[in-house]
């Protein structure tokens, strides 16, 4: 039996929190990037909307906050507030999932049409390289599906 936790469950957020700051190729790539992201899973297999909040500091993840209410939750019509967040990334868990397992990748996330993403495109296309360096990151948590 497993211990590792789920994707998007709490622990999975903390275990990748973790992660963006012990991984050397994120840090690389993120060292002079300050900024917050939010990310969102839709019609988890708990049956709920989660939210994960990154806030960044020259690449370190100094704070993060989850948040989760059942599906259809009253997350999905609150409106991105660009002030607060770079960027509002909203997909179904499953292509989280295939994000996860490398079924797909960053460019091709940014996309589909079953994938959001809310804030300036010019600023956030600056950070390709830093997104796809978290998205490393991410895959290389144990976790579950």
């Amino acid at each position: 039996m497993s211990t590792a936790p789920r994707f998007w469950t709490k622990a999975c957020i903390d275990a990748i929190a973790e992660a963006f700051n012990s991984s050397p190729r994120f840090q690389r790539a993120a060292k002079s990037f300050s900024e917050t992201l939010i990310l969102r899973a839709l019609d988890t297999p708990d049956g709920d909307d989660c939210q994960a909040t990154f806030t960044f500091s020259r690449g370190r993840c100094v704070s993060h906050e989850f948040t989760s209410a059942k599906a259809p939750s009253r997350m999905r019509g609150e409106p991105f507030d660009k002030k607060r967040a770079l960027a509002r990334s909203t997909a179904p868990y499953a292509l989280w999932v295939k994000l996860d397992r490398g079924e797909m990748n960053v460019a091709q996330a940014l996309v589909s049409p079953d994938y959001n993403i809310e804030g300036s495109k010019l600023k956030i296309m600056r950070y390709v390289g830093v997104l796809n360096a978290m998205n490393a990151a991410v895959a290389d948590v144990a976790k579950t599906y």
